[in-house]
């Protein structure tokens, strides 16, 4: 009796390794892609593989081919996953980095630079408004710190007019600072005073 091998590219023989091995190539395959679905789907294109080329493959070595094509699969879907994983990375880093950026801005003293410059300018441009009186005692005790006697010395005042003129230059500069009131209490009543 002539005893000639199946040939690979019998279905029958095809079906049978592959119903008796796919279970098997699956958990090789898991255990280098770590997603089942993924091993799956890389067993099943080994076996297409094998398949398209099964006139070039014997019978007997099926199996060590099946594990070559495996093997083959799983390292191209592992390089591709590094490719997509390092993009990834990349753009997260990118995105991480725009972040950083725009928290230092917020943290960084511009903001409040520039809030602070236009508050001066604000502040100066209504002390020009000021009555000239109003305006000096208000400089005398703010910016050179003298007392209510001192000023009332000087210009030859009350201390109840110092007062009386002090309290409407306060709620001039209140007024025109409302939008900086934050700064007002700086510029204003040195920090204690204003509510």
């Amino acid at each position: 009796m002539d005893e000639t091998p199946e040939r690979t590219d019998s279905p029958l023989r095809f079906e049978e390794v592959y119903a008796r091995y796919r279970a098997y190539f699956v958990d090789i395959a898991r255990s280098y892609v770590r997603d089942r679905m993924v091993a799956e789907d890389l067993v099943t294109d080994a076996f297409l593989k094998i398949w398209e080329n099964r006139s070039e493959i014997s019978p007997r070595n099926l199996p060590a081919y099946l594990l070559t094509a495996l093997r083959r699969k799983c390292l191209d879907w592992l390089r591709d996953r590094n490719i997509h994983l390092k993009a990834h990375l990349q753009l997260h880093r990118t995105e991480q980095r725009i972040v950083a950026e725009r928290i230092a801005r917020l943290e960084s003293d511009t903001s409040h630079t520039l809030m602070i410059s236009e508050a001066l300018t604000i502040l100066e441009t209504e002390l020009r408004r000021m009555p000239e009186q109003r305006r000096r005692i208000f400089t005398a005790h703010r910016f050179e710190e003298m007392s209510y006697k001192e000023i009332a010395a000087l210009y030859g005042l009350s201390e109840g007019q110092v007062t009386y003129e002090l309290r409407m230059a306060r709620e001039s500069l209140k007024m025109a600072l409302k939008d900086y009131l934050p700064l007002v209490a700086l510029f204003v009543e040195g920090g204690s005073r204003l509510t």
